[in-house]
């Protein structure tokens, strides 16, 4: 019996090894990692320093856990999180800078953040675990505690590069172009007869040899332009808008402004060839629960509008336009309830203290941490005062979550926006057999593959609509939006366009 058990254990762990994706090792552990960086001098910090001007890697060794690599590229990183007097930079590894094929678990590149403005060291975690918890498009994040020449450095959050590995392990394909937001990634149109004019507001993070910007170009001509009552006719061949609604409404509910909602940065685009869309992908959620803030109270960060958009609204004429739209402010709308169910202390309460659990006496032994222990422990039930240049006050992460809960409910009801009572799909399981046409429609809908079946349309707060086994139905006496078909257990989507 033993050996039997043996036996399992080992086809177990075979099994999940040949199914392990890259960098499972590095972020589905539940302990924090160790590396130890050799720079080969002593006096590293200075050349350390001058990365940020140079844009250059310096060569070092490391040891992450046990394994060893040579000739790995180092370099600061950051904005706010490097002007700040601390020692205490964020940094990117890459495993590929000098030596061609080299990779860390599977990846070739690294971030480390030193969880500025944040003593609780978990802000930036618990919004990337939300969102990838909810299929939604966003780099892993783990923790490590970093040794320079043998010294603790202090407590880092190993955050995922979003990169070509990234995109083939969440899109399936990695040969598009990828864009970075940065540093000003508005999606304002500014013609398309000099690419140089998106060069200087975008970065091209791949396919440098080509230099092919016109895929992004199109994009936000169609987000620009044209009327209002065109745009799911030219957006929704472009964009996965439900993966953006989606992403747009957890920047909301979070109040996370350091985003394309707020300061109008700080994402990705990936045009995924599999699809023909380009695919909305979070990036750096370091000052969510309200942490940034864009000139707003503390009572409005936490009451924050679910329609929020920074002013003037015209510079965000992604959120802007779909707002306009009856068919995007009620996908908007259906995607903001379907979050909103886990945006409380039941769901995060037990992560909190998890992962608090975990990190603590790291947080302790850090000997270049930006706030004391006291304040670490004090912020996740309240609000801390953070002392020096960068002075402020930071919500407790469990009260700002109570308080938004109570809010986001009190918006929806404010608004008139009923959550569905039904189990809807978050992306429509299209029935094999059933098809609709024309979809969008304007006056009659044609139902073909479910004849003896019984059909039901809602609308996007699942109201029924209709009831019944017609195949040939009038969609005139509705109003413009989003609907949905259900017979047999499965869903279609329907678009109704005036």
């Amino acid at each position: 019996m033993r050996f039997v058990k043996l036996v399992i254990v080992i086809i177990l762990f075979a099994t999940q090894h040949a199914k392990a994706g890259n960098g499972d090792s590095i972020f589905n552990m539940v302990y924090i990692h160790d590396i130890h960086i050799t720079f080969p001098y002593s006096s590293f910090y200075d050349s350390l320093l001058n990365t940020n001007t140079t844009d250059l890697y310096l060569p070092v060794s490391i040891q992450f856990n046990n394994k060893i690599l040579d000739s790995v590229g180092i370099k600061v990183k950051g904005n706010s999180s490097f002007n700040n007097p601390s020692q205490k930079k964020s940094f990117k590894l890459d495993l590929n800078e000098f030596v061609s094929g080299q990779d860390l678990h599977g990846l070739k590149k690294l971030n480390f953040n030193n969880s500025f403005k944040d003593p609780s060291f978990m802000r930036e975690k618990l919004v990337n675990d939300f969102l990838i918890a909810h299929n939604l498009p966003a780099p892993r994040t783990t923790y490590c505690n970093v040794y320079f020449n043998n010294q603790l450095w202090g407590l880092y959050s190993i955050v995922e590069e979003v990169d070509d590995e990234f995109c083939k392990h969440w899109f399936g394909n990695n040969d598009s172009n990828l864009f970075k937001g940065d540093p000003h990634g508005s999606l304002q149109w500014k013609g398309s007869s000099l690419q140089s004019l998106y060069e200087t507001e975008y970065e091209l993070k791949n396919n440098q040899t080509q230099n092919n910007w016109s895929d992004l170009i199109t994009l936000i001509d169609k987000i620009n332009n044209g009327p209002v009552s065109d745009l799911y006719t030219n957006l929704e061949p472009k964009l996965n808008t439900v993966h953006f609604t989606k992403h747009w409404a957890v920047m909301n509910m979070f109040s996370s402004l350091d985003s394309y909602i707020g300061s109008g940065h700080n994402y990705y685009l990936y045009h995924d060839s599999s699809t023909d869309k380009f695919q909305f992908i979070a990036w750096d959620n370091n000052e969510a629960f309200g942490g940034f803030k864009m000139n707003l109270s503390s009572t409005q960060l936490k009451n924050l509008d679910m329609y929020y958009i920074s002013s003037p609204i015209s510079s965000r004429p992604l959120c802007d336009r779909m707002l306009q739209h009856p068919y995007y402010k009620e996908l908007y709308n259906q995607a903001y309830c379907e979050l909103s169910h886990d945006v409380n202390n039941t769901y995060f309460n037990v992560k909190i203290d998890s992962l608090k659990n975990i990190i603590q006496q790291s947080v302790y032994n850090d000997p270049k941490k930006f706030y004391s222990n006291d304040k670490f422990d004090s912020s996740f039930n309240y609000d801390v005062s953070l002392s020096g240049p960068q002075g402020m006050t930071v919500f407790g992460l469990k009260n700002f979550i109570s308080d938004r809960a109570t809010v986001i409910q009190t918006i929806l009801t404010n608004n008139q926006v009923n959550c569905w009572p039904l189990a809807i799909p978050s992306e429509q399981t299209v029935h094999q057999e059933l098809q609709v046409y024309p979809n969008p429609a304007s006056t009659t809908i044609y139902l073909h593959g479910a004849e003896l079946s019984k059909k039901n349309i809602y609308n996007s707060v699942g109201t029924l609509v209709y009831s019944g086994c017609d195949d040939k139905l009038s969609v005139e006496s509705l109003a413009t939006g989003l609907y949905w078909i259900h017979t047999k257990q499965q869903w279609l989507k329907l678009v109704v366009q005036h």
